[in-house]
């Protein structure tokens, strides 16, 4: 393959793979927003509300499948560029973030939050919030870097035996490690078939299109018939709406239509960190102007809160504010990079 053909592939996939991601972050505001919307108004917001039942069984493994795609050549690669890139990279942002939450909820309000600071003190063990995707994450890339001459038979029928224990011991990081880790597992040593997919889908688009919503309508009907609290079912229906997913979104990239989704996942790092404000300052604001329309509530909340951090980013970017968002290199084992991939943010350090 001559290199401009490579590049075109690699543009292709990481403009699908962006668009996931953006499609994936957007699913988690949403949720967040739906039941604190739902809380605000004393009912679920019948539409969004079935939006986030229904994308229940595929929104995070979705989100961890994708994270593996891009970590082999980190598994296997030098060891500190590994624990700069994978573990203080994480690390940095987990604990700025949970202090900055944790400190705007210790602020007196009318809310229902309710932290101390014990909250503060737990940081390191029991994560706070949406945050422990990022602690989660860390935790995976390290499993699998200790695991990586492991047969995959073997370290894949562990992962899928710590997902049917049904782990809950009330420790956030032990629960979701055993919940999770079998699709981070699967975006590793899968990244082969889920490329193909994507570039089978790109070659047969009415086939793949009609095949996804022919798998999101059986998705939708095991969820709303409860069957997806089976957990055999619900692990099928995780890849069955991951695979849906996948191939709706690379036929949107394929004919230039990703676009939005893409750049919201090239910010998806920033979303995730700090959605959590304007989506609250949102909620609450029209709540309290008297909005009583609790799909319309959500709607405004749910882009306020997507937007507004990427806003912020462009905003104090090369600000004495950066540090919010870029890992200053006081905080880094190796130099950085000049130019930096968008795609390793969702995955991991720079």
């Amino acid at each position: 393959m001559t290199g401009a053909s490579t590049s075109v592939v690699s543009k292709q996939r990481i403009d699908w793979i962006d668009a996931v991601k953006g499609l994936t972050i957007i699913l988690v505001v949403m949720e967040h927003t739906t039941f604190g919307v739902s809380n605000a108004i004393g009912q679920m917001p019948a539409i969004f509300g079935a939006i986030a039942e229904f994308a229940k069984p595929f929104r995070m493994p979705l989100f961890f499948l994708v994270a593996g795609l891009f970590a082999y050549k980190a598994l296997y690669g030098d060891l500190r560029k590994f624990i700069d890139g994978k573990v203080v990279h994480f690390a940095y942002f987990y604990v700025l973030w949970s202090v900055i939450q944790i400190g705007i909820k210790m602020i007196p309000h009318s809310g229902a939050w309710n932290v101390t600071y014990v909250d503060l003190l737990m940081i390191p063990i029991q994560p706070f919030a949406v945050l422990w995707f990022i602690y989660s994450l860390a935790m995976f890339f390290v499993a699998m870097r200790l695991l990586r001459d492991a047969r995959p038979a073997f370290v894949f029928f562990f992962a899928l035996a710590l997902y049917f224990t049904r782990l809950d011991t009330g420790w956030m990081l032990l629960d979701e490690f055993a919940w999770r880790f079998i699709w981070f597992v699967t975006g590793v040593y899968g990244a082969k078939q889920i490329f193909q997919l994507a570039d089978w889908a790109r070659v047969y688009p009415a086939k793949a299109a009609g095949l996804a919503m022919l798998m999101l309508v059986c998705v939708s009907t095991v969820v709303f018939s409860h069957l997806v609290d089976i957990r055999a079912v619900e692990l099928l229906m995780g890849f069955a709406g991951a695979g849906s997913a996948i191939v709706l979104v690379s036929l949107l990239a394929n004919r230039g239509l990703a676009g939005p989704l893409a750049y919201v996942g090239q910010h998806s790092l920033q979303i995730f960190l700090s959605f959590f404000l304007p989506m609250a300052v949102m909620r609450i604001g029209l709540t309290r102007l008297g909005l009583e329309n609790g799909d319309l509530i959500t709607l405004i909340s749910v882009i306020v809160a997507v937007a507004t951090p990427i806003l912020a980013f462009r905003l104090i970017e090369k600000t004495p504010f950066d540090f919010l968002y870029n890992r200053p290199d006081m905080f880094r084992l190796i130099a950085p990079r000049a130019h930096r991939p968008n795609i390793v943010m969702a995955a991991g350090g720079d």
